[in-house]
């Protein structure tokens, strides 16, 4: 039997900007709004990334023949690529995002640097993932599989590095615009630690202010 020596995870992205009723002058209570509506888009991407690793894992610890983890990679980067155009196009919408306020410009500019720095990260899981994809033989998989790791492991580290700064961001949005409830920053995770299991580091979505 194939396996795969060691299981990856990550921190998910998990905090929401709130939807604000009242709190500050009308004009910047919409802002607020029109960049919330869009950036909670992004609340399901990384946990959908989250899970396609899961599921590689959990398939590639069962597989029996090298054709089996050839397709469980391939499904592996398709899915990947998804989140990568959601990104994307998510990235688009922010900068065509018509603000005047210059403080939420800024904000805006940072998880516009934040979300590119996902795309980045999830490009290299992807193309870690290929390594795997162009295996030619089962005698080469170990060695493959092995390196395929490592460079997601340096993906993951990447991805939790920016879900930090993405929590960051969010709490100041909410803190700036009068949301009650902004959710801490989770901590950043240790320079040459193993990525965090399943779960740990998620907070749910804020609910809107009234």
């Amino acid at each position: 039997m194939l396996t795969v020596r060691r299981r990856l995870g990550v921190v998910s992205a998990s905090a929401a900007i709130a939807l604000l009723a009242a709190g500050c002058g009308e004009s910047t209570v919409s802002q607020c709004n029109r960049l919330a509506e869009i950036v909670n888009q992004a609340q399901g991407f990384m946990p959908a990334f989250e899970s396609n690793i899961q599921t590689f894992s959990a398939n590639a610890a069962q597989v029996k023949s090298l054709d089996d983890i050839k397709a469980a990679a391939d499904q592996y980067v398709q899915a990947v690529n998804g989140v990568v155009s959601d990104l994307d196009a998510l990235g688009t919408e922010l900068e065509n995002t018509d603000l005047s306020d210059e403080q939420l410009i800024s904000y805006r500019d940072r998880y516009i640097e934040m979300v590119q720095g996902f795309s980045t990260a999830l490009t290299q899981a992807s193309s870690a993932m290929s390594v795997v994809q162009d295996v030619e033989t089962e005698a080469d998989l170990p060695a493959k599989i092995e390196e395929s790791q490592q460079q997601t492991v340096q993906a993951v580290q990447q991805i939790q590095e920016l879900s930090v700064e993405e929590s960051t961001i969010i709490n100041e949005v909410n803190t700036y615009c009068g949301a009650e409830g902004a959710e801490p920053a989770p901590a950043a995770p240790e320079e040459g630690g193993e990525a965090a299991p399943e779960g740990e580091g998620e907070a749910a979505p804020e609910e809107g202010a009234e």
